[in-house]
């Protein structure tokens, strides 16, 4: 298994992959990140947003893991700190 902690917008991986959580912390706003199955917000189908209040951790964890066909790209909104994808190739 692999993670990956970002803090902008990244493509986590261009291979098929699963995933198996996500774990957001927004800043003193509060703020928000949007995966994807795929490597970019315009052609990836959207798998979830997660928002999270001001300075707390907020888990998303799926079991089983979910498959993603296309690769997995996170859009980061403002008011991140970071996020922690927790994932692996197929």
């Amino acid at each position: 298994m692999a993670w990956t902690n970002l803090t902008g917008d990244t493509i986590v991986t261009s291979a098929a992959a699963m995933l198996h959580g996500v774990v957001l912390l927004a800043s003193s706003a509060g703020g928000d990140a949007t995966v994807y199955d795929g490597t970019d917000p315009n052609g990836g189908r959207k798998i979830l947003t997660v928002k999270g209040a001001a300075n707390v951790s907020n888990p998303v964890a799926f079991y089983p893991p979910l498959v993603c066909e296309r690769g997995l790209y996170v859009d980061v909104g403002s008011n991140v700190t970071e996020v922690l994808v927790h994932w692996d190739t197929l």
